[in-house]
């Protein structure tokens, strides 16, 4: 089974892609092609817009400390779903991913590294039935916790520990439909621990709260 379409992409690029202008996925054969392919929207692909390679998210607090988060990989593929109860692909997925390392002086590469490192990922959705549209699926692996994306837009129906603050003014910006993530789950002992996460659709992480109560926000 493969994983096709694997794009790393210049430093000009971002992941608001989309593979399906021509109707043909690069890398599928001929009898692949026919499998159901199923793609992002526009609209989905949306909550990949903070992600554009070399960018950098930089935060400070209030000491006047600066950390900086950058872009240093992306992905766009085809990724295979198998027919229930067999080892045979039935259809094609796509999904994006990011990586995010932290680049500022105090970076130390270690074992332990997830403190240092961001992962992004969305899928499309997959339906289950003619009457069914699910939402495609996004998330962002932050130091030690995973934050779930609305990625149907779907405001009212957030997961607990998760609301909705139509503005919130952070580091003297003002940004729109920030997502407070509070309720972190348990971390393992010595990972970066955190008490809250700021996010928004067009800028990524705007704030971030440790357990210690430093606050590091966005610049």
């Amino acid at each position: 089974m493969k994983t096709v379409f694997t794009l790393l992409l210049p430093a000009t690029a971002s992941l608001l892609l989309s593979s399906c202008n021509t109707g043909l996925v690069p890398g599928l054969d001929q009898q692949e092609q026919e499998l159901p392919q199923y793609q992002l929207s526009a609209p989905e692909q949306e909550w990949a817009t903070p992600y554009r390679l070399g960018q950098e998210w930089r935060f400070r607090n209030e000491q006047g400390y600066e950390r900086r988060y950058q872009v240093k990989g992306l992905s766009d593929q085809q990724l295979p779903g198998l027919v229930t109860g067999t080892k045979r692909v039935g259809y094609y997925q796509q999904g994006l991913g990011a990586r995010l390392e932290r680049v500022d002086s105090s970076y130390v590469m270690r074992a332990d590294n997830v403190q240092y490192t961001a992962r992004f990922s969305m899928t499309a959705a997959i339906p289950k039935a003619a009457q069914h549209e699910p939402a495609a699926s996004a998330q962002l692996d932050w130091g030690g916790v995973h934050l779930a994306l609305p990625a149907a837009d779907d405001f009212a129906h957030l997961p607990t520990g998760v609301r909705l603050l139509p503005t919130a003014r952070f580091g003297g910006r003002t940004y729109s439909n920030v997502l407070e993530y509070a309720r972190m789950e348990p971390q393992a002992p010595g990972q970066w621990q955190l008490r809250r996460v700021y996010y928004t659709k067009e800028n990524g992480v705007v704030r971030f709260e440790e357990v210690s109560g430093a606050v590091w926000t966005r610049q």
